[in-house]
């Protein structure tokens, strides 16, 4: 697991290197969680527009700005990908609430996650590798009003560095 705070100087060299390091030269397809309804929730669709933006067509990208994969339709996603791409390791981009130490850092995970559990969705684990934003912080058991309170300039700088990050390691 790495974890890296968006100020860090070295947020993006980090991760480049630890991604990398994941997918040891594998062909990977991109799931990005989230709607763009949703302040902090948008990391995902974020990212999943900027990685097609700057790879194109070299890129399998599900999850974009203006075609979310929410809990409504993750699990059809998720058996589309398996059935499409079923030698592609998955990586899965998501907002996540954290502790106050927390907020404002990516993670990055050598396993899946489990989408929606900021909000107590009850969806299956998914993924290969997953990287999450810390956009705030959890307060209770449900607080789905964290996601609405996200600051916007540091849901875009997390989009920023995960999506070039990503680029390059691919």
């Amino acid at each position: 697991m790495l974890s890296v705070d968006v100020n860090d100087e070295n947020c993006f060299e980090r991760l480049k290197i630890h991604l990398e390091g994941l997918l040891r030269g594998q062909k990977a397809v991109i799931l990005c969680v989230g709607s763009e309804k949703v302040g902090g929730d948008m990391l995902g669709p974020l990212v999943g527009s900027k990685l097609l933006d700057k790879l194109g067509g070299n890129a399998i990208v599900y999850g974009v700005l203006d075609g979310n994969i929410t809990a409504s339709n993750l699990i059809f996603a998720v058996n589309l990908i398996k059935t499409l791409h079923e030698d592609r390791l998955l990586v899965v981009i998501d907002a996540a609430l954290g502790r106050q130490g927390e907020v404002g850092t990516i993670q990055v995970y050598g396993h899946g996650l489990r989408p929606g559990s900021a909000t107590n969705k009850n969806l299956p684990c998914v993924g290969d590798i997953s990287i999450i934003g810390v956009v705030n912080r959890k307060i209770c058991a449900f607080e789905l009003s964290m996601l609405y309170t996200a600051q916007r300039a540091m849901v875009d700088k997390m989009s920023d560095i995960i999506s070039d990050s990503v680029a390059q390691a691919l």
